[in-house]
């Protein structure tokens, strides 16, 4: 016997379904669900009178060792660079995604293989919540642990950057013994982590400890020590050679050379360009056109992102402070003038559009914001939506296309920037189950609840000694996840195959899990999912205009933006 229900019942008791749209918080983007993995009549909810009971949506005689799921979140809607925008349940398993789709009973039930719910199956029931991969930031500076708790409140779970606490420079780990005491210092915080070795160095000899015996996840050339051509060199050369990604800050001044003498020091290999714009460092005027190259990874940094009235005078103000500069020295001014360009600002917006740009990444402390990348990406994406309309990839009534294309920026790029896309970065089998879930009101804004490697990590909870969990305050509060032994057990730091392979794991007082990153040297711009366009672009070197296959491009600065003072204090 079947019966007929109104979408609105049906969404309030099983949570959305095909063709039922969300609108993500206040940004004017419109999510479309595609696919509903679920059998209607079939779902699994959990609670009185519901369907995960014994012999009903709970098998009697599957046991944890038979291949029943550890968890399962039921009835989710997901947000994923690679699956899209679907509904189904997440199946997991010894910390890792087993699957998605229709979990349940196979005893009564027809469910996707793998996902079987037994009474050895814990449940996490979020009808009506979005659930993302964890993001990951691929620029912070680590110069406060304090910004190891904003990462949490905000939904990331990755963090790959350099610095060792707030020291004059923070910009990477140098050294063994500091790559050490980061390492051991993250065991006890529950966020996947990477921290980069100095690369600045004309001979390989003084780079290979850092990475081999300290465990540095790769190396950062920076132009504060010099982004010579000798120094980008040899660390590409040591790079080749072990497998591991190279970041660089180009040479701002063009002391050492211009952005050409940058490129043919490359020399078509793999390397990760950070704030590609150039406010953030780099060959000025034109490093922006390294998105043309097919060899290099472009990120921007967030306080460029989205362009604002308030965006370009911030930058001069950040610059001032972060490179000890003086607006009464002549040179300093020059500095920052050739820095700081308003017009490569406006149309690092547009290229971030038409996925030209790959990445976005915090450059926390050091101009940019801790956990606020993600937060930037689906501004821009809002701003963007409202200058241009719909992406033509888009369907006729959602944004589905252009979500999809800003997530990647924040989640699945970086992981394979890094290598590290076999273990984070989407919903997809066998990659740690790092999982944050959102209201629809508060998307990216206020995340509910973070699971890290399986297990809550994180949650918004009310009162402990109140009556429910619901019970207000409700604030952001550490869960087991966090405490004793987990939070080493449930992620990973990221090191080289050569610094597992030398011991590194048997030098360090540390019970974080190891794991090598892969593939970093095989890789190219054609692999950035959603953000592969690699236009032809011009850089007036007078005027700063940027012209993109022949057309200037540029916008008007935003006057406001979602995502901002109704959902924060600051």
């Amino acid at each position: 016997m079947s019966m007929k229900i109104k979408r609105p019942d049906y969404a309030a008791q099983y949570g959305l379904t095909t063709g039922d749209r969300i609108h993500l918080a206040d940004t004017g983007l419109v999510a479309e669900i595609e696919h509903d993995y679920t059998t209607y009549g079939d779902e699994l909810v959990f609670g009185g009178g519901k369907t995960i009971r014994d012999g009903m949506g709970q098998a009697s005689k599957w046991k944890a060792s038979d291949g029943a799921l550890d968890i399962v979140v039921t009835n989710a809607v997901i947000i994923d660079p690679f699956l899209g925008i679907v509904k189904g349940d997440i199946g997991i398993k010894d910390g890792k995604i087993v699957g998605v789709g229709k979990s349940g009973n196979p005893d009564t039930m027809n469910i996707t293989p793998g996902l079987i719910v037994s009474p050895n199956t814990d449940i996490l029931s979020v009808e009506g919540m979005i659930c993302t991969p964890g993001f990951v930031d691929i620029h912070p500076h680590f110069d406060s642990v304090q910004q190891l708790y904003e990462y949490q409140n905000s939904g990331f779970t990755t963090v790959i950057g350099g610095g060792s606490g707030p020291k004059t420079v923070g910009i990477e780990c140098p050294g063994v013994w500091s790559l050490h005491r980061m390492l051991e210092a993250m065991g006890d915080i529950p966020l996947n982590f990477g921290n980069f070795g100095k690369g600045n160095a004309a001979t390989k000899g003084a780079l290979i400890e850092q990475v081999v015996i300290g465990g540095a996840t790769g190396l950062k050339i920076h132009e504060d020590w010099s982004s010579s051509p000798a120094a980008i060199e040899s660390t590409m050369d040591l790079a080749d050679e072990l497998d591991f990604q190279v970041q660089i800050h180009a040479d701002t001044l063009n002391e050492t050379g211009y952005y050409e003498d940058t490129l043919a020091a490359i020399n078509g290999r793999v390397m990760h360009i950070y704030h590609c714009e150039g406010a953030g460092g780099g060959n000025a005027p034109d490093i922006m056109r390294c998105v043309m190259e097919p060899n290099l990874l472009p990120s921007s940094t967030n306080p460029t992102n989205p362009f604002s009235i308030n965006t370009y005078d911030e930058e001069i103000d950040m610059l001032i402070t972060c490179h000890n500069l003086n607006k009464n020295v002549p040179t300093d001014i020059a500095f920052i003038q050739g820095r700081a360009r308003a017009e490569t600002m406006r149309a690092e917006d547009v290229l971030h559009d038409v996925g030209a740009i790959s990445m976005i990444g915090s450059d926390s402390q050091g101009v940019g914001r801790a956990a606020e990348s993600a937060q930037r990406s689906f501004q821009l994406a809002a701003v963007n939506k409202v200058r241009f309309g719909r992406l033509p990839e888009d369907g006729k009534n959602n944004d589905n296309f252009r979500i999809r294309r800003y997530l990647a920026k924040v989640t699945i790029n970086p992981a394979i920037t890094f290598g590290v896309d076999s273990y984070v970065g989407s919903i997809t089998p066998g990659k740690l189950a790092d999982l944050v879930f959102w209201r629809p009101g508060f998307f990216i804004a206020k995340p509910e609840v973070t699971v890290k490697g399986g297990f809550i990590s994180h949650a918004v909870m009310g009162d402990p000694a109140g009556s429910l969990m619901t019970c207000q305050p409700l604030k952001y509060r550490p869960q087991y996840g966090s405490f004793g032994a987990n939070p080493g057990r449930l992620s990973y730091s990221f090191v080289t195959q050569a610094a597992i392979d030398a011991g590194l794991e048997g030098r360090l007082r540390s019970h974080q899990t190891l794991v090598p990153v892969k593939r970093t040297r095989t890789i190219s711009k054609r692999d950035m999912v959603h953000n592969n366009n690699m236009p032809d672009l011009e850089i007036d070197p007078e005027t700063y205009n940027v012209y993109m296959n022949g057309e200037r491009i540029t916008v008007k600065p935003a006057k406001t933006l979602p995502l901002t003072q109704l959902f924060y204090f600051r």
